[in-house]
């Protein structure tokens, strides 16, 4: 798998690519079956599968939601999308400069004169741009515009719940690593010999539930 950053000023990638863009916290099995998706669509056409992602997180840059904390490190996360059988990752480096960009500024920046894309995968809710203006309705002009495929993918439920990584979140904070790691779909806390870590936002060393573990051995 490649993983390149992605700038205004980076040299075109010529491959044929269907692509899909988000931050993909945790890689959960709600983004597990976006990236199938993608996989699928690229094997059939002769595409080149494609992730485009931010580094650092949206979230630590903006801070709007006090209760945020990344499930998986950066490197984590690349790990993940090659695990589940991605071509190409790029990475945009997120700043306050850039969260100002317009949605159909980012796209006709960063997207297509950047790549060849051929279609767009986008889950559901999905949101882009400046306080996350971008919608389905516009990402779908800018697609039909450029003759470029757009795919809705479906919300994936477990047991009628929502896979999603806010839920995730609260199951981690409240120690419920059963619940967590079902929705995740691989495991949220393991030894060092395996990359699956969360991390806070400081991007500490201890995974939250290490954490949890040695508080608990401290209080008794």
């Amino acid at each position: 798998m490649n993983c390149r950053e992605l700038t205004p000023t980076s040299l075109p990638y010529s491959e044929p690519s269907v692509i899909t863009v988000g931050s993909f916290d945790g890689v959960h099995l709600g983004h597990q079956a976006l990236l199938q998706q993608v996989n699928n669509y690229a094997q059939q056409n002769n595409y080149k599968s494609v992730v485009v992602t931010f580094d650092p997180h949206p979230q630590e840059i903006l801070q709007t939601n006090p209760n945020f904390f990344l499930i998986n490190s950066f490197e984590q996360k690349i790990a993940l999308f090659e695990k589940f059988g991605i071509d190409t990752v790029f990475v945009i480096p997120f700043s306050a400069e850039f969260a100002q960009k317009s949605a159909t500024e980012f796209f006709l920046t960063y997207i297509f004169p950047k790549i060849n894309v051929k279609a767009i995968f986008i889950g559901p809710n999905h949101h882009f741009g400046k306080k996350r203006e971008g919608n389905a309705d516009i990402l779908a002009r800018l697609c039909e515009e450029k003759n470029i495929a757009l795919i809705m993918a479906h919300e994936l439920k477990v047991d009628g719940v929502e896979v999603r990584s806010t839920l995730i979140r609260k199951y981690i904070k409240q120690n419920d690593w059963q619940n967590a790691e079902k929705l995740m779909g691989h495991a949220i806390f393991s030894n060092t010999d395996t990359p699956f870590q969360p991390v806070a936002p400081q991007k500490q060393n201890k995974s939250l539930k290490e954490n949890s573990m040695e508080k608990q051995k401290t209080e008794k």
